[in-house]
């Protein structure tokens, strides 16, 4: 047997007629927007969107700077250091840690950082994906770093 519209739907305050009054009834009443679950809710029109993702710091990295003339590498068994006149300094690579927008690599004597910032060698028309900084005994070294494989797909210096 169906009720009255009124009594199914009291906020209405009216009662209604039974064709009226099963409209209603097969439409819902409520506070729920058509087609919502009973205890359902949805974000605000208002909501920000989910933060993007962060630079990718994962693979191998290739770095190069002058002014002195250095290189170094990122790879997942090491960290190294070429310097002109001196010997390879190595580090094991104990994995990135980010602070801020930057990866870095390394502890203590020997610490390499990338940004994620277009940059240039100044020597060459390579682009590099990344500013580099490299701290050895307190020094810092300055240049550019990018992943093998996009420096092997641009012409030699």
């Amino acid at each position: 047997m169906l009720r009255p519209a009124a009594a199914l739907c009291p906020t209405l305050g009216l009662t209604l007629g039974p064709t009226l009054g099963l409209i209603l009834m097969l439409a819902g009443c409520g506070e729920a927007p058509m087609g919502a679950s009973e205890g359902a809710s949805t974000a605000p029109a208002d909501a920000p969107a989910s933060a993007p993702p962060g630079p990718d710091f994962s693979g191998d990295f290739r770095l190069v700077g002058t002014e002195p003339f250095w290189g170094g590498r990122i790879q997942d068994d090491g960290l190294t250091l070429s310097r002109a006149g001196q010997p390879d300094v190595g580090a094991a690579n104990t994995g990135v840690r980010l602070e801020g927008d930057a990866g870095v690599w390394g502890v203590g004597g020997l610490v390499f950082k990338l940004r994620p910032e277009p940059c240039s060698d100044g020597m060459s028309d390579r682009r590099y994906g990344y500013r580099a900084e490299v701290t050895i005994n307190g020094q810092v070294l300055k240049g550019c770093a990018a992943r093998p494989a996009e420096l092997d797909a641009q012409p030699r210096p």
